[in-house]
């Protein structure tokens, strides 16, 4: 154990917080930056052995989960992003979130260079894919490097809105119960809090945006206060939704896209 790593963020010393069992075996420290906010492990060496399987076993609410992200994409691209625009999940596993966004009239396509895509096949970037806004659901705490993660993507994908999901915490630290930990899958590694983010968004002129402890969204575009509190306050972003989904009720490419995969298999 070293008494420092570096932060990825502001590239300065993180201190030893405490250390813990990871996958029932290695033992492994965890760095904090008060200046960031960000947890983290030290170098993951056990990822090949904690990705044998890229969607852990013990993640049962993953079909939920994403019926759940695709409702709540649906009223903050349209209030975020031009929704007849194109998309990208990045890091989108089984293609499941694609298929239920595509399901429900948004261009969606899918990149996971990890997992087989199942439900969204042939709707995967080309090299001069470019998209409106990415999203990228349980993926930054599997990020060892979240500012090169974003400044890769964005620069290759052509924008600079991210619509995303991790579960974040405020100080102090959470202790070890944190379910979030998940120490057992060895598989997240970077924790952060609000101020993390939003130091995040900063380095690349962007705004960031809290929707919930665990959504969020980093973009240079400007959205006004009233769009915001729309996302922030439960009542409105009910009302909002069944408004969204009402004139959007007709535009599902469910068929369209069935259509097309006929088509190419004639």
């Amino acid at each position: 154990m070293t008494d420092y790593k570096i932060c990825p963020i502001t590239e300065k010393p993180m201190k030893p917080a405490f250390s813990e069992k990871i996958l029932r075996k290695y033992n492994v420290t965890y760095y904090f930056s008060e200046e960031s906010g960000m947890l983290q492990t030290e170098t993951p060496y056990w990822l090949d052995e904690a990705y044998q399987s890229a969607i852990s076993c013990q993640d049962t609410g993953v079909v939920r989960r994403n019926i759940s992200n695709s409702k709540i994409l649906e009223p903050a691209l349209c209030i975020f992003c031009n929704p007849n625009a194109r998309f990208l999940d990045i890091g989108g596993g089984y293609g499941l979130l694609t298929r239920l966004m595509r399901d429900i009239g948004f261009d969606f396509y899918t990149l996971d260079p990890y997992c087989e895509n199942l439900f969204a096949k042939t709707f995967e970037p080309t090299d001069e894919f470019k998209a409106e806004a990415l999203t990228a659901f349980e993926v930054l705490e599997h990020i060892e490097n979240p500012k090169v993660f974003l400044e890769t993507y964005f620069k290759k994908y052509h924008t600079r809105t991210i619509l995303f999901s991790t579960l974040t915490f405020k100080e102090p630290i959470p202790d070890r119960n944190w379910w979030y930990y998940s120490f057992e899958s060895g598989q997240h590694i970077s924790f952060y809090q609000p101020k993390t983010l939003d130091l995040l968004a900063k380095i690349f002129g962007c705004k960031y945006y809290m929707i919930s402890p665990e959504f969020h969204v980093i973009t240079d575009k400007n959205i006004s206060p009233f769009k915001y509190l729309i996302m922030r306050n439960r009542h409105s972003f009910t009302i909002y939704s069944a408004y969204i989904r009402y004139i959007r009720k007709n535009l599902s490419k469910t068929w369209e896209d069935h259509a097309a995969m006929k088509s190419k298999q004639n």
